[in-house]
């Protein structure tokens, strides 16, 4: 029986401790295929070692070529093509591996369970089923401008209302909701949930039941 047989009949697993290596049995063995492994061990280590940096170094290399996927595609050295697809319950263009992720990113794309990475009809309609990223980037600029501007308007809203509640001393309310009441104890089925701004820089949430 050679090295590699042993390590995959008896389940053989490095181990570390004080830095000391070692090796761990993962099924049960007989005195004799112990004395076997004891007489190897030196062996089965250094093979498990070299399978292990094997691993290692194929991680790398699948992590380097994914990141200069990733740079070609931004550089627009590298274009995405996108591909219609008929299927039985949707009919949508469709964009795989790293360029899905990135157009997902920039939100004109979206994974739809059981389908795949469905890409916005608007993109295709004015850059065809083959663009650049640059492109992409450029089409969904103005887009995530009116994203990032109302994102800033709301945290100017909620920054005047944890002032105005510092300054006043008083709540103020945040937002309003609706939902199911969460006590199924008492009869009633909608709960108002407010969310309010307290004077000390610290949100309340308030629920009330109604009857």
């Amino acid at each position: 029986m050679n090295i590699n047989e042993m390590i995959r009949k008896w389940r053989l697993v490095l181990t570390e401790k004080d830095g000391k290596k070692g090796l761990r049995v993962l099924r049960k063995i007989s005195p004799t295929e112990l004395t076997m492994i004891r007489e190897k061990k030196d062996e089965i280590i250094a093979e498990l070692e070299h399978q292990r940096a094997e691993r290692e170094a194929i991680e790398a290399q699948k992590k380097a070529d994914r990141e200069e996927e990733i740079r070609a595609i931004k550089a627009g050295e590298k274009t995405i093509t996108v591909k219609w697809t008929d299927g039985e319950y949707l009919q949508a263009y469709e964009v795989f591996g790293i360029a899905a992720e990135l157009l997902e990113e920039l939100g004109i794309a979206k994974y739809i369970e059981g389908w795949g990475m469905r890409v916005e009809q608007k993109l295709v309609d004015a850059l065809g089923e083959e663009f650049t990223y640059p492109q992409a980037v450029e089409f969904t600029q103005p887009k995530r401008d009116q994203e990032t501007a109302k994102e800033t308007r709301k945290k100017a809203e909620l920054e005047a209302k944890f002032a105005e509640a510092k300054r006043t001393g008083k709540p103020v309310e945040i937002f309003r909701t609706t939902t199911e009441c969460n006590d199924p104890k008492i009869e009633c089925s909608l709960d108002i949930i407010t969310i309010w701004a307290m004077p000390d820089g610290t949100q309340k949430e308030e629920r009330i039941h109604t009857y």
